[in-house]
């Protein structure tokens, strides 16, 4: 997606997708490169793009794994803007940088949620393995029980160390100066809810497949997180 000047306007062509409750929404936020080469980080401007306005028009909705279907495929032809510092958010070229900003909180949010639900999954396992008994003792004394769910609580308390240690860098320092912790803990933390739900899944065997348990849930809910914020 791209934007030119065209004397007082701002002309907007391109296309997007995933756009997160477009479909109630009166303004869309757009990126679009306004000056230099594919692939720079600089040069792309955040646009405010009323929704009403003449060249966009939402071509379809997509159905999710888990979320409901608010996210749409808009396409913008010849969209046009007026040349002023209330078309964008921050500065123009600097696009990036605003994306960044949110997408850093949101990772470590996503990352902090994944391992809340990850926790979850493997207590809840290990007491089911506890009561549970099968052939006349508790389903625990297995070791193929005991030492994947050991290892998965080993895990999740290095990534609460990550997370916590990413959060407080996130505090107190700029957010372009850490894109690499906040990657690392977004990108393990969404793996590990990704294994535990399937762990517990498998430790409670045909119920945790069923919806009385929220297990499949969890993993529907937080598969998504291996991809949305990048």
């Amino acid at each position: 997606t791209s934007a030119v000047k065209d004397g007082d306007s701002w002309v907007i062509n391109g296309n997007k997708r995933f756009n997160s409750g477009i479909h109630e929404a009166t303004h869309d936020l757009v990126f679009a490169r306004t000056s230099g080469e594919p692939g720079q980080g600089l040069g792309i401007t955040a646009f405010i793009v009323p929704t009403d306005l003449p060249g966009f028009e939402v071509v379809k909705m997509d159905w999710t794994f888990n979320m409901p279907s608010d996210h749409g495929i808009v396409r913008l032809k010849d969209v046009r803007l007026p040349v002023d510092n209330e078309s964008y958010l921050g500065e123009a070229g600097e696009g990036l940088i605003v994306a960044q900003h949110f997408l850093h909180e949101n990772r470590i949010r996503q990352a902090a949620s994944s391992l809340g639900a990850a926790q979850f999954c493997i207590d809840e396992a290990v007491k089911y393995a506890k009561q549970r008994h099968t052939w006349g003792k508790p389903l625990a004394t297995n070791q193929a029980i005991q030492f994947p769910l050991a290892e998965l609580h080993t895990e999740a308390e290095m990534v609460r160390n990550l997370v916590y240690k990413t959060a407080w860098h996130l505090d107190h320092h700029n957010h372009m100066e850490i894109t690499d912790q906040v990657s690392m803990a977004n990108y393990r933390a969404n793996r590990l809810v990704c294994q535990a739900a399937d762990r517990a899944i498998q430790v409670f065997g045909g119920e945790g497949y069923t919806r009385n348990r929220p297990f499949e849930h969890i993993y529907r809910h937080h598969r998504r997180y291996r991809i949305t914020e990048g």
